[in-house]
């Protein structure tokens, strides 16, 4: 490259888009239409990560013991929070 960055046009509405990196991948979100766009591979490597992600969560979970778990307010998943961070 020559040293000047690349602006990428979004292809659904031709906005502008900016990329940031999660997890080893990066994404590239429409500032118009808020679409997200990913290259070859990444699609597989978010989801390992969110198995990854799930795993942890599981093993770190206690054995249960009959008893009803509390309710707690619904768990976002790995790649709702990795979406909403969307840059920061």
């Amino acid at each position: 490259m020559n040293g000047t960055a690349q602006t990428l046009s979004c292809p659904k509405c031709g906005s502008e888009m900016r990329s940031y990196e999660r997890n080893g991948v990066t994404v590239d979100q429409c500032g118009g239409c808020r679409g997200v766009f990913l290259d070859r591979g990444e699609l597989e490597h978010l989801i390992d990560a969110e198995n990854s992600y799930y795993e942890r969560e599981q093993q770190q979970r206690p054995e249960g013991r009959g008893e009803q778990p509390k309710r707690k307010s619904k768990k976002r998943s790995f790649l709702e929070n990795l979406m909403e961070m969307g840059g920061e």
